[in-house]
């Protein structure tokens, strides 16, 4: 006969206080999410080289993930405002690694493209909810939380092709499957721990008029341009870091994906010290400093890959491009739900994923111009890119919920 055992109690703290064993493990939910999206960039070489696929077909891949998954991210937000879902951190989180695997396993491309579009769902489905319950776990230093949840992304990705990387050297593209198991783990502790979350959104919901502040579309709208901009700055690097390096520095596949590592780590480095600073400082000069950097990081990339080509030279630049670019990933997402208090749901959702449409949409445009210019106008044109996000962070105003 079975025998029932009690539930385990639950605690978390007022609206004020960080709960910070469900913040890590919101964190670490995040990592193997986005595990998948550093996995997909890496595999870029591999189709090109395996699949015969040209580098605009190759970064299509990314298109799909990026452009279906961010159409639907910004409903998962609106869903998130009006019923709670916690359960779709778990299930997104497999939908996400599952489509991953059908990329590695496919012979052709329309099925590589299904499974890109499966993954993006899986990803775009987790951010707005995985976002949310950042923003409740973090408590009043909401700025350092978002960034602690961000640096998982960032690890995610960074992890990916340190990952992958082996699994496909041992077992071709096929092994990205592997990604199963970490995914499925991280499932079942996250749906262990559904109760915590549940009691970590109605202390929030009991202290909701604790968050004032009315709703600015339309500073909300000149930030959404600017993550928009951002994020073709952030994909285009993402995708064509391991082939740059493979092709204009002329080493091999292996560093690639180390200088890859290397991009991502820099971007968890940036995004943890941007929260703190953003913590006690106007966040949108966080802003403006990190694009500022970015667009100098990105101008130094395309001059060493044609005046000097060492690997350890382009290393070290893509982590200053990663450094630089990190410190304003989880800063925006907080100046989102900052000037949408009332709907921090869809701003999260907007932020993360309609915004980020612009990004995908551009990826296959760089891989023209990488096909007919080079890699080397492809990272002089992210430094153009950076420098207009630069000039677009000047328009955003204060919120209002930090006016009065």
């Amino acid at each position: 006969m079975a025998v029932r055992t009690a539930p385990r109690p639950v605690h978390v703290g007022s609206l004020h206080e960080a709960d910070k064993p469900g913040l890590r493990l919101i964190t670490a939910a995040h990592l193997i999410n986005d595990l998948n999206q550093g996995v997909l960039p890496v595999m870029i070489p591999w189709l090109v080289t395996h699949r015969h696929l040209t580098l605009a077909a190759a970064a299509t891949l990314v298109l799909a993930a990026n452009l279906f998954g961010s159409i639907v991210q910004p409903l998962f937000g609106y869903i998130s405002d009006k019923k709670s879902s916690a359960w779709v951190i778990p299930a997104s989180i497999v939908l996400a690694t599952a489509g991953t695997a059908l990329i590695g396993l496919a012979p052709t491309l329309p099925l590589m493209l299904l499974g890109a579009m499966i993954s993006g769902f899986g990803v775009a489905a987790f951010h707005p909810e995985g976002s949310r319950f950042s923003n409740y776990f973090a408590g009043k230093k909401r700025a350092s939380g978002m960034s602690t949840f961000t640096v998982g992304g960032y690890l995610g990705f960074a992890f990916g092709p340190i990952v992958a990387t082996p699994l496909i050297l041992a077992f071709g593209l096929p092994g990205v499957a592997f990604l199963m198991i970490p995914a499925l783990a991280i499932a079942v502790l996250l749906l262990r721990e559904l109760p915590r979350f549940a009691a970590v959104r109605a202390t929030a919901h009991r202290a909701h008029h604790e968050r004032p502040g009315r709703d600015d579309w339309r500073g909300f709208s000149a930030m959404a341009v600017v993550v928009a901009i951002r994020s073709t700055t952030f994909l285009a690097a993402v995708s064509f870091t391991p082939v740059f390096i493979m092709r204009v520095v002329h080493a091999s596949a292996t560093l690639g994906s180390i200088a890859l590592f290397m991009l991502l780590l820099g971007g968890a480095i940036g995004t943890m010290y941007g929260g703190r600073l953003a913590d006690r400082i106007d966040r949108r000069n966080v802003i403006k400093l990190s694009l500022a950097c970015t667009a100098v990081a990105s101008a130094l990339l395309a001059l060493c890959g044609a005046y000097l080509h060492v690997f350890i030279v382009t290393a070290v630049l893509a982590l200053a491009f990663g450094v630089s670019l990190g410190l304003s990933a989880g800063v925006l997402v907080v100046l989102g739900q900052e000037y949408l208090p009332k709907h921090i749901g869809i701003a999260s959702g907007v932020t993360l994923g309609l915004a980020n449409t612009v990004g995908g949409i551009a990826a296959p445009l760089f891989g023209k111009i990488g096909d007919d210019f080079g890699l080397i106008t492809v990272f002089a044109t992210i430094a153009v890119c950076a420098f207009i996000a630069f000039g677009g962070s000047f328009v955003m105003p204060k919120p209002a919920t930090l006016s009065s």
